[in-house]
């Protein structure tokens, strides 16, 4: 036998106004998608809008991204690294000194370019098992992420049965109210009549008021359920109407123990969330083991420069000071040869007429001068070769190695503990949802049976055959019978939930 949860009232009924108050919430979303809440709200829809919007399951998923360019990071140690850098200078002519030291005048004002560009590379066991240390990671960033989608998952499933838990409350209280209205009515006539005694219809006042205030409590518990699912699907409470329309069914659980308990310990969530931690601890036991691999380092680079004077008279007196000079050396080393007795050997006299500055060699001194700022001059490559043993590191190896070991081992007990854990949760939550599913059968023959007596209380009290205190028996019975109907209704729903929370998967289609 099948049981709704949403208890159905007339649409033309005076407590329906009431109700809708509060079934149609108000929810306004202002998130950071921008996107409308629709009018009506299932389940399913709400869960998406969660993964949407809640700041906290969105913070964690934010971590995927900085893990998968560790990987990259990774990959990318295996490749060189190349580094550049320019610069350009000016310098004034006038006096150069130093403190005291005077280096002479400078004639001419000076521009100067420079670039270097480096590479290294380097391979060592930190590079080595880095690659597989950052998947191990990622894997385990992943896994944190599904674990954390599955438990917002869990959480918004159960503030939604709240929701309609508090719905169905505010329409049991108004059914309530509506019985205490029909019993006034009856003891009021009664009164009015002479056949009852005036504290009878005090009572019934009474009994009409507690009514109303369960009603004004079932509503503010349905705001304030209403408020706790605005917060898990992470928007804001506004002006918008917004129904709960899934409807959930009580029916016998027919899985089989052993298996829900398999299906949990090969793929639930958070197992394999522990299971990939343990994975990313050895990883980092290797990686820390590493350190005991030498260092191969290989590095290179090139260089250039430029340096051209401004003045251009300097550079023509640069040439012509040039060419006056190997003249001048020339005459000298002549007039030595011819007044030696014996001539230099191997000497020979020159002519000293063709060191002379020509227009030619002065214009190619200025195109030289001209390099200013890519005009340079390269310098010769070199390429450097370091192999490094580590020999002795005052044992931070081995504490670093110790601590990756103890981390993993952490992680191992971890997983054994989540293990023990679900084995608890599936058997405890399997075995609440079958006494729930009894208890609903038999809280729904127990409000049958309330509702019956009374009925036959009203009739007798009506008569004069019983007395206001049957009647007022029979009505607290009634509420008390509904009450618990309806608590052993969600009872089972949030067992429901709380199976599949310990499973890790859904058991009935949303």
């Amino acid at each position: 036998m099948k049981t709704k949860t949403v208890i159905e009232v007339t649409k033309g009924s005076s407590g329906r106004a009431l109700l809708g108050a509060w079934v149609l919430m108000g929810l306004w979303v202002t998130s950071v998608l921008g996107q409308e809440m629709p009018r009506e709200l299932t389940l399913e829809h709400a869960i998406r809008l969660a993964k949407e919007n809640n700041p906290v399951y969105l913070s964690t998923r934010n971590d995927i991204g900085a893990s998968d360019w560790q990987v990259r990071e990774a990959y990318g140690a295996f490749l060189p690294t190349v580094r550049g850098n320019g610069s350009a200078s000016y310098t004034e002519a006038g006096v150069q000194r130093i403190g005291t030291l005077d280096f002479g005048a400078q004639s001419t004002d000076w521009y100067s370019s420079r670039y270097n560009l480096n590479m290294s590379w380097t391979l060592d066991g930190n590079t080595i098992f880095g690659v597989q240390n950052a998947r191990a990671s990622r894997n385990a960033t992943e896994a944190l992420v599904e674990a954390a989608e599955f438990d917002l998952e869990s959480m918004v499933a159960m503030q939604y049965m709240g929701v309609l838990r508090m719905r169905d409350g505010v329409d049991v209280a108004i059914r309530q109210l509506d019985r205490a209205r029909q019993n006034s009515e009856i003891i009021q006539t009664r009164v009015a009549s002479g056949a009852a005694a005036g504290t009878d219809g005090k009572q019934a006042e009474v009994d009409l008021g507690r009514a109303e205030v369960g009603l004004i409590q079932a509503e503010r518990q349905l705001r304030e359920a209403t408020s706790f699912l605005a917060e898990q699907i992470g928007i804001a409470i506004g002006e918008t109407e917004v129904a709960l329309v899934s409807e959930f069914t009580v029916f016998e659980p027919m899985w089989d123990r052993a298996t829900l308990m398999q299906q949990a310990l090969s793929s639930h969530p958070s197992l394999n969330a522990f299971v990939a931690q343990v994975g990313a601890g050895r990883a980092r036991v290797r990686q820390a083991a590493s350190q005991y691999f030498p260092t191969v380092s290989l590095s290179t680079g090139i260089s250039g420069n430029t340096l051209q004077a401004l003045n251009q008279d300097f550079v023509r007196n640069t040439v012509t000071s040039e060419q006056d000079a190997r003249r001048e050396n020339c005459d000298f080393m002549n007039a030595l040869n011819q007044g030696l007795t014996q001539p230099l050997p191997g000497y020979e006299f020159q002519d000293c007429s063709g060191f002379v500055a020509t227009d030619q060699m002065i214009q190619g001194a200025l195109n030289k001068n001209a390099s200013f700022p890519w005009n340079f001059t390269k310098t010769p490559m070199s390429f450097t070769l370091t192999v490094s043993i580590p020999v002795f590191t005052g044992f931070t190896r081995q504490r670093q190695v110790a601590e990756a070991q103890q981390a993993a081992e952490d992680a191992e007990h971890g997983q054994r503990a989540e293990e023990l854990r679900l084995r608890t949760a599936v058997t405890q939550a399997f075995d609440n949802l079958t006494a729930a599913h009894r208890v609903v059968q038999l809280e729904e023959r127990n409000r049958q049976v309330a509702e019956e007596q009374l009925q036959l209380q009203q009739r007798r009290y009506s008569l004069g055959a019983a007395a206001l205190l049957e009647l007022m028996d029979a009505q607290t019975t009634v509420s008390t019978a509904d009450q618990a109907y309806l608590n052993a209704v969600y009872d089972f729903h949030w067992n429901l939930i709380r199976l599949e929370a310990a499973v890790g998967q859904p058991l009935r289609s949303r």
